[in-house]
């Protein structure tokens, strides 16, 4: 059986969490609006902005650690110092 790199997986699970995540979000908020919709109506406030924008910002973290992530920070700082020794 193939070893697994871990990094790889890692990072394959954290992305996997993401698409999940996602859909989600999608899900609820999208019924959050049609609750705010039928029971209260257009003409009043539009509290569901509050999960969308909050749960929003930890969606762009997810994002950030699955996608945009380029490592642990200490070990290229350690890699800096080792270099320049």
């Amino acid at each position: 059986m193939e070893t697994k790199n871990e990094a790889l997986w890692r990072l394959a699970q954290l992305r996997a969490k993401f698409k999940n995540s996602v859909v989600t979000y999608l899900i609820i908020n999208t019924a959050l609006i049609v609750f705010w919709y039928l029971g209260s109506g257009p003409n009043t406030f539009f509290w569901p902005a509050f999960p969308l924008f909050f749960w929003g910002l930890g969606l762009m973290g997810e994002y950030y650690r699955a996608y945009l992530d380029k490592g642990d920070l200490a070990e290229k700082e350690y890699q800096k110092l080792v270099q320049n020794q």
